[in-house]
């Protein structure tokens, strides 16, 4: 039987049927003490005796009570542990159908083929080609000097233009890139805000009326207690008790998330959900503790710190 199973079939409601009979006993003992304090000729003698029964069925019923609170406590400490490890679980399975759908979209991303652009600088309209400049053709017997000069002269000029032409059908080379964009300047700081000045007078209550000085009463004769049924006076160690492998001293209580089996003969091997009582920790993400199976080291990242 786990420790969770244990406490919701045992510990806890045998805690509350044993308060609802304290609250039967208590009854008992409230009659008892009013028939006793009225029927008293020392009602000095009366009073310490109802004191002394008040003073051990509550604290009867405060020890109760707090087992009680302790074993609940320890109950909602295992179920949150419990809920962690879905929820780790859960985000595992997440991640995992994150990755496959991002597999998916790059694959079906690779089988669509992209549009060719055209390779000319101007859309729809083919480059232009300049036609060759056709030269005047002169007899030779009229051909002077002056005019083969401006002829070659005309001719050079000529060639230039054809070569600008040319150059004008080639393609624009493409434009320059736009600067990036500034960032946008920061935000500014938030105002801090100081807490309202504490008045400068302050109203003090006055100190409580001294009590009388105590009576000089003779002690009273011993209680019969078993007759009222009362319940017994708590244990000295008052509180939830520890298991008996919980060291007297360590660092801190932690919970395993994951299980582990060990591979040396030094470590610690759990599974999850198992209480570790931390006793030192290493600098190499190693920690060494105590559980319910024995003393061992064991990996700082398969535990989480327990409510």
């Amino acid at each position: 039987m786990s420790e969770l199973q244990q406490l919701q079939e045992f510990e806890i409601p045998t805690g509350r049927e044993a308060l609802r009979g304290n609250h039967s006993s208590l009854l008992r003992v409230a009659d008892y003490c009013v028939d006793n304090y009225v029927q008293a000729t020392d009602k000095s003698k009366a009073l310490e005796e109802t004191m002394a029964f008040t003073t051990q069925a509550l604290a009867s019923v405060a020890y109760q009570v707090g087992s009680l609170a302790g074993h609940t406590l320890r109950l909602l400490d295992l179920q949150a542990a419990s809920l962690r490890q879905v929820e780790a679980r859960v985000n595992t399975l997440g991640q995992d159908l994150t990755t496959q759908l991002s597999r998916t979209g790059t694959l079906s991303r690779k089988s669509i083929k992209a549009p060719v652009a055209p390779a000319s600088a101007t859309l729809g309209r083919p480059p232009r080609i300049p036609e060759p400049v056709q030269l005047p053709v002169v007899p030779e017997g009229k051909l002077s000097a002056a005019s083969s000069v401006s002829s070659l002269a005309s001719a050079g000029s000529a060639e230039g233009v054809g070569g600008v032409s040319t150059t004008k059908g080639q393609a624009a080379p493409p434009p320059p890139p736009l600067p990036s964009p500034t960032a946008p300047p920061p935000p500014p700081a938030s105002e801090v805000f100081l807490p309202p000045p504490l008045p400068e007078e302050v109203s003090l209550p006055l100190p409580a009326p001294e009590l009388p000085p105590p009576l000089d009463l003779p002690p009273p004769p011993p209680l019969d207690l078993d007759e009222l049924g009362l319940p017994p006076l708590p244990p000295p160690d008052f509180g939830p008790e520890e298991p008996s492998w919980v060291p007297a001293a360590y660092l801190e209580k932690v919970v395993t998330l994951y299980p582990y089996t060990r591979q040396k003969d030094n470590e610690l091997s759990f599974s999850e959900g198992t209480i570790i009582c931390i006793t030192r920790r290493y600098s190499d993400g190693w920690c060494e503790g105590v559980s319910s199976e024995g003393t061992g080291f064991f990996p700082g990242n398969y535990v989480e710190p327990s409510c």
